[in-house]
């Protein structure tokens, strides 16, 4: 993009929403080496993947409660240890970009920017709603998002150069995060 892309900038505000209790589906599989994995998508090869159901208030069901539901110093809701693992998996995978490069797209990628910052931003309120984030940290963040959206746009794709983009060439491909995207064209 011809304005600037921060990765910190992205990298942060992506993860701040993506790491915390989403309301999509959430996979787990262990791969033949061994390896646990977590993805929003039921991967095709693993028959023993499953769906880890996760309820709005971040536990998994079994004994959540407002007694006994432990507090960060900001007054926010601790993540589960189950869903910060979840979510620690998802940031992982969130971070890796497809090394099939697709032809640049700018209507493609403007489309897959401005729909990632629009689910970062949708959940960012689901978690000021479960009480995950404070509306103070949203208002600070979502801020941001919004204003990097509008400056996602076919004439900008057009007119930039260097890393700008190489980061709406990365956006082309659907495989690919924002927030991977960010990291690999950092500034």
């Amino acid at each position: 993009m011809t304005t600037t892309w921060s990765r910190a900038a992205w990298a942060a505000l992506g993860l701040a929403w993506a790491c915390t209790a989403v309301s999509q589906p959430v996979y787990k599989w262990v791969d033949a080496e061994g390896r646990t994995h977590y993805g929003s998508q039921l991967p095709t090869d693993q028959a023993d993947a499953g769906q880890i159901k996760v309820s709005p208030n971040g536990s998994s069901g079994a004994g959540s409660g407002r007694f006994g539901e432990e507090r960060n110093p900001d007054g926010t809701k601790k993540l589960p240890k189950q869903v910060r693992e979840m979510a620690d998996g998802v940031a992982k995978g969130l971070s890796k970009v497809d090394s099939k490069e697709v032809p640049l797209s700018c209507a493609a990628a403007v489309d897959n920017i401005r729909s990632q910052v629009d689910t970062m931003v949708e959940n960012g309120q689901k978690n000021v709603k479960g009480g995950y984030i404070t509306q103070a940290q949203f208002d600070a963040t979502a801020g941001k998002f919004r204003e990097a959206r509008t400056h996602a746009t076919v004439a900008d794709c057009q007119a930039s150069t260097g890393r700008s983009k190489a980061m709406y060439q990365c956006m082309s491909n659907s495989y690919n995060h924002l927030i991977g995207c960010a990291e690999k064209h950092k500034p």
